[in-house]
């Protein structure tokens, strides 16, 4: 009976432990990003959850192109070359995102009372699967560029469906994480 009543109660979420935890990693992974992204815009993580396989989604003026090393290895690596991105950091980016178990990173723009919006977000696992009934959710780190101004953002804010982790550190549970 304890056995079931387990199953049925919700998982541990990651939460701004984590972030405090790994705070170190995850900020070289954002700012390696954003040194990167500067030069192409891009998205990066695992087309996997056991991190064996990188995607690189590289978005130019009117084309995305999408390379997966579970696919096409050295197609997917000549894609840095290609775009010219910096080898070393591309690749240190990489084993970040591995080893603090990032399943994707990648920046979001929208408008907001007129204004466009970017925000850098990573995506990790966030529900432990020990819930048999429980269906897949994802941590989501959000940074924002300035502190939030729009009423419907403060409102969710309020409700917990975005959590503020520290200054302009967030945190959201989503099904999908890209």
């Amino acid at each position: 009976m304890l056995v079931v009543l387990g199953a049925c109660l919700p998982a541990k979420r990651k939460s701004a432990q984590y972030y405090y935890e790994n705070k170190t990693a995850i900020e070289e992974v954002r700012l390696l990003f954003d040194s990167l992204y500067k030069h192409q815009p891009f998205s990066a993580g695992f087309s996997d959850r056991s991190f064996q396989y990188y995607l690189l989604e590289v978005t130019t003026d009117s084309v995305r192109y999408i390379y997966d090393t579970e696919k096409n290895k050295p197609l997917a690596t000549a894609a840095i070359t290609r775009f010219g991105y910096d080898t070393t950091l591309s690749f240190t980016l990489a084993r970040l995102l591995k080893k603090i178990k990032c399943l994707w990173i990648s920046k979001r723009s929208f408008y907001v009372n007129q204004q466009r919006e970017t925000v850098t977000f990573l995506s990790f696992k966030s529900v432990a699967n020990t819930n048999l009934f429980s269906e897949n959710k994802y941590y989501t780190l959000v940074f924002l560029p300035h502190p939030i101004s729009s009423k419907s953002l403060r409102e969710k804010v309020r409700k917990g469906d975005i959590v503020q982790i520290e200054g302009l550190v967030y945190f959201l549970i989503s099904s999908n994480f890209r």
